[in-house]
């Protein structure tokens, strides 16, 4: 049985991740957010997304591209497995900062998923800690990309309510 694939989208600290390790618990396959390990490793080399956003972009793409890759016919529960950001949020990120080119758009027709969830920006939630540096609105200010991104892609999208995280978790599996 071919997997869906679902996508756990927004923008910074809007409780994806904290959602996605609710669902790991509960055992379910899911697959981490690879860009701040990225991001970590550019900020060691005094580097970063804003000053090389294609490089580092290009190898967001690569992990998210294996994630997605391998999560088509892997076993797991339910058939159903989440990540925590999808490759169209790479495009997005770019067209946030007016660098998106038409590689980053023509990608996106290559990479289907079934659903997203789209948490959208949440300020009482919002914290910033050593990867996440950008101030409330700063972060907010992504979220329309995101949302955007998606929206064109026709990929089945539903907005995840301000609610804990139990019944967030709730809310998605009720409604795949």
């Amino acid at each position: 049985m071919i997997n869906r694939r679902v996508v756990l989208a927004g923008g910074p600290s809007t409780g994806k991740t904290s959602v996605l390790n609710k669902l790991k618990k509960l055992g379910f396959k899911c697959y981490e957010e690879s860009a701040r390990e990225i991001l970590s490793e550019y900020e060691k080399k005094g580097s970063s997304f804003r000053l090389n956003p294609i490089k580092v972009s290009e190898e967001i793409l690569k992990k998210r591209d294996r994630d997605f890759t391998e999560a088509r016919n892997i076993l797991c529960k339910k058939n159903i497995v989440f990540f925590d950001r999808g490759i169209h949020e790479i495009t997005a990120y770019l067209r946030s900062i007016n660098s998106s080119e038409e590689y980053w758009e023509e990608l996106l027709k290559n990479y289907d998923y079934d659903m997203v969830f789209f948490f959208p920006s949440w300020k009482d939630i919002y914290i910033k800690d050593k990867d996440r540096v950008e101030e409330y609105e700063e972060a907010k200010r992504i979220s329309p990309f995101i949302d955007k991104v998606y929206e064109e892609s026709s990929i089945l999208k539903i907005k995840v309510p301000f609610t804990s995280i139990n019944e967030r978790v709730d809310f998605i599996l009720n409604n795949i």
